[in-house]
């Protein structure tokens, strides 16, 4: 019976992990933040923006890390909108006393300073399920390029098996930030 019902919360964990944890890879701009309840929100896109650090959004959401209380006496929420590199704009919502978690387009060039190639963010993916594979394809730049066959073999697996994916990458070359979209079984060549 233990054995059971420790099984059935593992099971829980589980796919609360696998719903919630590619929620966290969206890639994007910061468009707006509105902080409130009802009629009462305030912008807090200032406020927001200084939680960023290299493209990752992280906070707690509360009157006092946000520095203002639209509503007292009442539970707020966190709007966050963003665009994404298809033109698209999406709107997050966090409850008071939530958490943040988003990545988004890093600012700046992510602070490089040589001229050369990097990639700053690479999703791959489809019809709002992407993961993030940043980390891999940094790994397989070679020679100060980058070559790959797009598809799920090469992106470590398939984030949905339904949808016809694309592979983003935001990339840093000759001082100036870029981004291409190649779709599944394209190649991508870069820079």
């Amino acid at each position: 019976m233990k054995a059971r019902l420790l099984a059935s919360v593992v099971g829980v964990f589980v796919c609360l992990f696998l719903v919630v944890g590619p929620a966290a890879a969206q890639g994007g701009e910061l468009v707006a933040a509105e902080y409130g309840a009802g009629n009462h929100r305030v912008d807090v896109t200032p406020q927001v923006r200084s939680f960023t650090r290299d493209g990752i959004l992280q906070f707690d959401v509360n009157d006092r890390t946000l520095g203002v209380d639209p509503a007292h006496n009442h539970v707020k929420e966190l709007f966050i909108r963003v665009r994404h590199w298809n033109g698209e704009t999406e709107e997050f919502r966090f409850p008071e006393y939530s958490h943040v978690n988003l990545v988004l387009d890093p600012e700046r060039g992510y602070e490089w300073r040589d001229r050369g190639f990097h990639v700053m963010r690479a999703f791959y993916g489809g019809a709002g399920h992407f993961v993030d594979v940043t980390e891999l394809l940094r790994s397989m730049k070679q020679d100060g390029g980058l070559y790959v066959r797009v598809d799920n073999r090469t992106m470590g697996g398939d984030p949905d098996h339904e949808v016809r994916k694309v592979l983003r990458v935001l990339y840093w070359y000759d001082g100036e930030r870029r981004q291409i979209v190649v779709p599944e079984h394209g190649e991508l060549r870069l820079p």
